[in-house]
């Protein structure tokens, strides 16, 4: 299942791991206090637990807070000290999400995000 998100979406990763017990009022409190963000401006803020086998996604759609929770069932999710940048495209969220890594372009180099299974796939707007 694919998620569907505003094409404006900012999207904004936890810089360390945390307990993924935490509900919508410890989420709120770490996007607010610990990031200096706002739920309500309508971003989504990703949470990821100490064993990259669980995910939380958290934002606000309008109407009330939306809590999305995943559990990869093979692997685990990318290291958050491989993640170059806190701020991600909501492509790159989906691959995450699907258990890949992505890459940013380091030094004039073409961006690349491997998939599992060895899969790579270039970015649309890379220059060869």
């Amino acid at each position: 299942m694919a998620l569907k998100f505003k094409t404006d979406i900012r999207v904004f990763i936890f810089e360390t791991q945390i307990d993924l017990r935490a509900g919508f009022d410890r989420l709120t409190h770490l996007v607010r206090e610990k990031m200096g963000a706002q739920l309500v401006d309508g971003d989504l803020f990703v949470f990821f637990g100490r064993n990259r086998r669980k995910v939380k996604m958290i934002c606000y759609d309008g109407t009330g807070v939306v809590l999305i929770n995943k559990r990869i069932e093979r692997g685990r999710f990318m290291n958050l000290f491989d993640l170059e940048e806190r701020e991600i495209t909501t492509e790159e969220l989906d691959i995450l999400l699907r258990g890949g890594v992505v890459r940013r372009p380091k030094f004039g180099q073409m961006p690349l995000t491997k998939l599992p299974r060895g899969l790579h796939v270039f970015a649309e707007n890379a220059q060869p």
